[in-house]
């Protein structure tokens, strides 16, 4: 009889046991869930650049954090409002709207939603309690392009193909010209915009225009459409180019020499983990080449094309800006 007792004891306070614990399980889940995560970017996320860098950021945002996350293409002018104001209604912590031309209109909706925190990539907003803009500082790594490029043409003819006429994508651009001008003095910088950050036939045409004029380094800051920067000069002789935001060099592994990187992950979580801490600050965030978010990947095929002594002074430049002895500007009002 005891040991009746005793196991109908033991069988009552297992299942006591495995309810509580199968109470607690849920909520955690929960608890990780509930935090959202939306972006908004303005093109084609398989762009291998600037967009899919958004995007694949986001993705590393639920493998490590276990956010909840959720993204949007606003291809049109008219997409983005209605999408932010989506994200929002249905209680999202963070939306990053990745692009300088989301700025304006993030400002006219956050006040409506003081429980989201917007995150301009590229912009020039900010906003107190709940808007920020992330500056990624790429003209540090475009002037180390620069150079390879002022360094290493022979026609003295270096190009530029971008989207559109962006304060954000012709800073880049003087970056990159004062870092060739900076080693060679003679060098002539043609530029073309092709009007979007879609058309890649039109980036291949404004390419082959360029090779035509003699250039022979040339640089892309134009999302999807510089694929057509790729093809161009693929199909030339005695061409080299650069990628743009993300590591490009396989798009074009015999004629990419290097590609100006962001490290965007770790922003994404840094900006994410301060919103979930209470410690989101509506401010600009610069990532830099000193704070290791902007860098210079290059091609480890092509790498020792670049001369020795042209590679020193790359070096050494690259040290002096993250010292501060040596300030790229940025040309964004």
């Amino acid at each position: 009889m005891k040991l009746n007792i005793f196991k109908h004891l033991f069988i009552a306070a297992s299942c006591i046991l495995l309810i509580a614990g199968c109470s607690q399980s849920p909520q955690k889940s929960a608890g990780k869930s509930t935090f959202k995560v939306a972006l908004l970017t303005t093109g084609d996320i398989n762009d291998g650049g600037w967009n899919q860098l958004a995007y694949d950021s986001l993705q590393q945002l639920k493998k490590d954090m276990g956010v909840q996350i959720a993204n949007q293409v606003t291809a049109k002018t008219a997409d983005q409002l209605p999408a932010m104001r989506d994200f929002a209604d249905q209680k999202y912590n963070i939306i990053f709207c990745h692009g300088f031309e989301y700025g304006e209109r993030v400002k006219s909706i956050a006040k409506q939603y003081p429980d989201t925190k917007f995150v301009v990539v590229s912009g020039n907003v900010k906003q107190d309690p709940n808007v920020a803009t992330m500056i990624p500082k790429l003209e540090d790594a475009t002037y180390l392009l620069g150079m390879a490029a002022g360094g290493m043409t022979k026609s003295n003819v270096i190009g530029l193909i971008g989207g559109m006429r962006l304060p954000v994508i012709q800073s880049t651009f003087d970056a990159f010209a004062a870092g060739a001008k900076a080693v060679n003095p003679k060098v002539k910088v043609l530029t073309n915009y092709v009007g979007n950050f879609d058309d890649q036939n039109a980036a291949k045409e404004a390419t082959r225009g360029m090779i035509a004029q003699g250039a022979d380094m040339i640089f892309h800051n134009a999302d999807q459409a510089g694929k057509g920067m790729f093809d161009a000069a693929q199909e030339s002789k005695n061409v080299m180019v650069f990628g743009s935001n993300s590591n490009q060099n396989n798009l074009a592994s015999n004629v990419c020499l290097a590609s100006a990187v962001i490290n965007l992950p770790t922003a994404f979580e840094q900006e994410t983990k301060a919103v979930q801490d209470g410690k989101f600050k509506a401010d600009f965030v610069e990532l830099n080449l000193a704070n290791g978010d902007i860098g210079v990947d290059w091609n480890p095929a092509l790498k020792n094309k670049v001369p020795a002594d042209l590679m020193k002074k790359i070096d050494a430049a690259a040290e002096e800006i993250k010292s501060g002895k040596l300030k790229i500007k940025r040309n964004v009002s």
